[in-house]
């Protein structure tokens, strides 16, 4: 037992799901990209750089995407044609909520991430960039996300941001407490 390689690697062979192109199921219903028949090109960047696209064709039923990849091994380009079907989940109130269906797994999904194929984050086997953080730090960006989304800075030693327009103040004392607590957190790990 124990010994060089054993235990848990804290997922180094995992990509992140930050490093590859996606799909968002609500990104492409805000810019009306779902609407049936409507023919759409997307691209990707990287780095303020063009790292790929591709052309999606909305329908009743899914999307088709039509790209072309090839990996760091093929020398030659791969035209890719594939259709991604929609999933339908009942919501409390008699509504239906629309998802992704991963052609690989089935698994309904809202983000589709590309490779070879679009796929879901689990047959990427990808994760999340704050999965790799230590605790502390990722109770920091934590605290620093809410505070951008309360339109404050991200800096923990600015002042707390004032209630935006048209937030419930049940909400904002909701973020103002967790904030605190994250706060908190981070200054007990710092003192151990």
């Amino acid at each position: 037992m124990g010994g060089l390689g054993s235990g848990r690697h804290g997922g180094l062979g995992a990509s992140k799901c930050e490093d590859y192109s996606s799909l968002d199921l609500a990104w492409l219903k805000r810019e009306g990209l779902l609407k049936p028949n409507r023919c759409s090109s997307i691209s990707f960047n990287r780095g303020g750089n063009e790292s790929g696209g591709l052309t999606l064709i909305a329908g009743p039923g899914g999307v088709r995407l039509i790209y072309r990849t090839r990996s760091q091994w093929e020398p030659d380009w791969q035209d890719i044609d594939e259709f991604i079907p929609f999933a339908y989940t009942d919501t409390n109130f008699g509504g239906r909520r629309k998802w992704f269906e991963c052609p690989s797994c089935y698994y309904a999904c809202r983000v589709l991430y590309g490779g070879k194929y679009y796929r879901c984050r689990k047959c990427h086997n990808l994760k999340y960039e704050s999965q790799y953080e230590q605790p502390f730090f990722r109770s920091i960006s934590q605290a620093q996300k809410l505070r951008k989304k309360l339109g404050g800075e991200a800096s923990l030693e600015r002042p707390f941001p004032l209630k935006p327009k048209g937030m419930h103040w049940k909400t904002y004392q909701r973020y103002r407490q967790k904030i605190g607590s994250f706060q908190t957190g981070c200054l007990s790990e710092s003192s151990k």
